[in-house]
């Protein structure tokens, strides 16, 4: 409809404008001025303006397209604030000629602002037209990106945070591999690498297609700005969105993205979804781009959303694309992109298929679309914590089913983004996983899928800018009760979001009628409430906050210059050259080893060593064996799964078997089994009749939150050691009477980790009396 409105607006002006565009010749043909609109500076040639231009090519069927894009395109529609009224310095890129108000009768008259349309005309690309006119020369015929450049790259400081992703776009376009890749001009290959094969053949869909239709391009250029955009429609893309049955089953940007670099449903062995190159992996997105959702204790891939209105960044949530650098993980690349699948936020896929292609490297031989189907099903389980690719954090429950709402916020990239942007009107049951295949919600009524998300890049950032979505300052409800406000931390607050812990050791306080009470689990990765002296079970009457000298909850603030400035947090983890790993040292996988400190922010204060390290390491595990022991001194078993504490109900001193029973099958003697021989709770609440219940469980508590944190030694050491101090003291007799090293001695030669010794090295004089240890190192 809008095209035959335009065809018929330029049929009743094409006589006006047809007589103007010889306006600036004499009877002779000689160009004369250029009038009101003046002449290119540099070569004298008169302007014409864009609306002559257009009452000639809408005569033409072949430009028809080309115009009804360009006037509904954000070139000359993109905004209220920019008009012909506008400072010079604007109108440079938003109307360099000064035609946009002869374009005002083309358009919708609620597009035009009130003090005239600022539009970039089509001059302003093609050169100065006053010697086309149909016949003569057009100085710029086939724009290419150093013409969009011109405008599209360096823009003022004011406009950044309305287009936050197009600073230095075109400085880094001239950088990318889209640009600097080896043009191939030959056949079949001319489709993905020049952009001349983009443009012609960008609807070959099939191998079939490629192999019988693309030809050589006499001429072959980069892959530039308008292999990919159409020029005439600003901010589109050269390829629509593909519907099915009225179904959009692809956007436009994922179209136009895997018309080169595959389909992420792509099968190699029919090579059914596959273009070409199916046996180099790292150039078919189907092996880290497709998780098949029958699988559902393995995660193969990420899940991109590329349907409907949310598929419009399916590609650009995560890839810069105008930055793009080769992604080759064979050969050694680190990439943000691959550094975040190597990492546990990424569930270490990409560790997982480069063990995959290294046993065929390994064992010689070239590559094969057997590889590529191997490597496709290779990814994270959470069935061998042995294993590379062992993510429980993302694996082991269907975190998009109704009964795990209340995980999802840090659990999902979906939940996290939700809750990132707005903490307070944070509702779970609003969270939308229709991109997980399967998925449902009819009327309240969730049907789960058989797919899980990781931490994607879209979960933390707002942008593919590396901008972070800003929760603020993060308060954590742990129950009614039990409210902690963190201080504003910057761009750590959206670690803090997930790393607080699900409980802290002060609702068990909170809790009445102990013989029903469950235990309080604290669950895992809880730094962050362990670095503001938060989270713990604290027993009554004892200090627990930070001494004064200590300093790495300022790590990342103006209270300790050369630490960054965005919180502790993103200081340490995300300091070492790789940050996406989100790692502070490097460890050896199969032995936990300590190689190398890669922050570079520790060194401000500290000159630790590997060796030290894993010194510190290794005493933190052997104090809190100690703690293992003495609690199985008082009939409290821990194992590393939920529900964590176990009793020994049969007494014969063995759990898991035959006491660890809670498979919740339908056999009701085993759940009956199960339930007797679980802590949860701690039914009896005393022990030998003396022990305050509270107490005994916030030994458990305190044991649990700091086996499940992994650093606990660096995190915060002077609170981890009063914890682990108290939790001993308690659990041994029943009194804070400081005989630690008597509870030390009595179960060092029960020790499976560590050793009594770097146990009492560690905690040796936690608590001299009732006071914190102001010596403690």
């Amino acid at each position: 409809m809008l095209r035959r409105i335009l065809v018929l607006i330029f049929a009743i002006l094409l006589s006006a404008t047809l007589w103007g565009c010889g306006s600036n010749r004499d009877s002779s043909g000689t160009q004369t001025t250029g009038g009101e609109l003046g002449n290119d500076p540099v070569t004298g040639v008169a302007y014409v303006g864009a609306a002559t231009c257009i009452g000639c090519h809408a005569g033409f069927s072949w430009s028809e397209k080309e115009i009804a894009d360009y006037l509904a395109g954000k070139h000359v529609i993109h905004s209220d604030h920019i008009t012909a009224e506008s400072e010079p310095y604007c109108l440079e890129c938003h109307d360099a000629i000064g035609d946009g108000p002869g374009l005002e009768s083309l358009i919708d008259p609620a597009d035009v602002p009130a003090e005239g349309l600022a539009a970039v005309g089509c001059e302003n690309c093609h050169g100065a037209g006053g010697d086309h006119f149909g016949i003569g020369p057009i100085p710029v015929p086939s724009p290419d990106a150093a013409t969009c450049g011109q405008c599209h790259d360096t823009i003022p400081d004011s406009h950044i945070p309305h287009h936050p992703e197009a600073q230095g776009i075109f400085t880094k376009y001239t950088a990318s591999r889209h640009a600097t890749a080896s043009v191939r001009n030959e056949a079949v290959c001319s489709k993905c690498h020049t952009d001349e094969g983009g443009r012609l053949y960008k609807d070959v869909t099939t191998v079939e297609q490629l192999e019988g239709m693309v030809l050589p391009q006499p001429v072959g250029s980069s892959v530039q700005c308008r292999t990919c955009h159409n020029p005439h429609n600003a901010g589109g893309l050269l390829l629509e969105e593909i519907e099915d049955h009225g179904h959009v089953v692809a956007s436009a940007e994922y179209a136009t993205c895997i018309t080169c670099h595959m389909s992420e449903q792509g099968n190699p062995e029919t090579r059914e979804g596959i273009i070409y190159h199916e046996d180099r992996h790292m150039r078919v997105i189907a092996d880290t781009h497709y998780d098949n959702p029958e699988t559902t204790d393995l995660i193969e891939g990420y899940v991109l959303d590329h349907h409907e209105a949310a598929g419009l960044r399916a590609c650009l949530e995560c890839h810069n694309v105008h930055a793009v650098e080769e992604i080759r993980a064979d050969r050694g690349t680190t990439t943000i992109n691959d550094q975040w699948a190597s990492s546990a936020h990424g569930g270490h896929l990409l560790a997982v298929k480069k063990e995959v292609m290294q046993e065929y490297i390994d064992a010689d031989e070239d590559r094969t679309v057997a590889q590529l189907v191997d490597m496709i099903a290779a990814g994270s389980q959470d069935s061998d914590p042995d294993e590379i690719g062992f993510a429980p954090a993302w694996v082991h429950y269907d975190w998009d089913a109704a009964d795990r709402q209340g995980c999802q916020r840090c659990h999902t990239a979906t939940g996290a983004k939700n809750f990132l942007n707005d903490p307070e009107t944070y509702n779970p049951a609003n969270n939308n996983f229709a991109h997980l295949e399967g998925w449902e919600n009819v009327d309240g009524e969730i049907t789960s899928s058989g797919q899980n998300e990781m931490l994607y890049c879209w979960g933390c950032h707002s942008n593919n800018a590396g901008a972070l979505r800003n929760p603020g300052p993060i308060t954590e409800e742990y129950d009614p009760a039990v409210v902690v406000s963190y201080p504003d931390v910057a761009g750590s607050n959206v670690c803090m979001s997930c790393h607080l812990g699900r409980e802290t050791g002060a609702v068990i306080k909170t809790k009445t009628g102990f013989g029903n009470t469950g235990f309080v689990n604290s669950h895992y990765l809880t730094a962050g409430g362990q670095l503001f002296a938060e989270t713990g079970y604290e027993y009554s009457g004892l200090n627990y906050n930070n001494v004064s000298y200590f300093v790495h909850d300022q790590i990342g603030t103006a209270a300790q210059p050369g630490t960054g400035e965005n919180g502790p947090c993103v200081g340490c983890h995300m300091s070492a050259e790789q940050s996406h790993l989100f790692l502070p040292v490097e460890k050896d996988h199969d032995t936990g080893e300590i190689l190398e400190l890669t922050s570079t922010v520790c060194s401000n204060c500290h000159t630790p060593t590997p060796t030290q390290l894993n010194l510190w390491k290794e005493e933190y595990l052997s104090s809190l064996e100690i703690l293992r022991l003495a609690l199985e001194d008082k009939g409290i078993f821990f194992l590393p799964g939920y529900p964590y504490f176990f009793k020994d109900v049969n007494g014969d001193g063995i759990v898991p078997t035959p006491d660890y029973t809670f498979d919740h099958d339908d056999d009701p003697e085993t759940d009956e089994i199960a339930e007797d021989n679980r802590s949860n709770g701690f039914r009896d609440w005393t022990i030998g009749g003396t022990m305050e219940g509270m107490d005994v469980m916030g030994a458990a508590f305190n044991f649990n939150l700091l086996e499940h944190d992994p650093g606990g030694y660096a995190h915060n050491r002077y609170y981890v050691k009063a914890l682990i101090w108290d939790s001993i003291d308690y659990i041994f007799d029943g009194e804070l009477d400081g005989d630690v090293p008597a509870a030390i001695a009595e179960f060092g030669p029960e020790m499976k980790i560590g050793s009594a010794a770097m146990a009492l090295e560690y905690l040796d004089s936690s608590r001299p009396g009732d006071a914190y240890r102001p010596a403690l190192q």
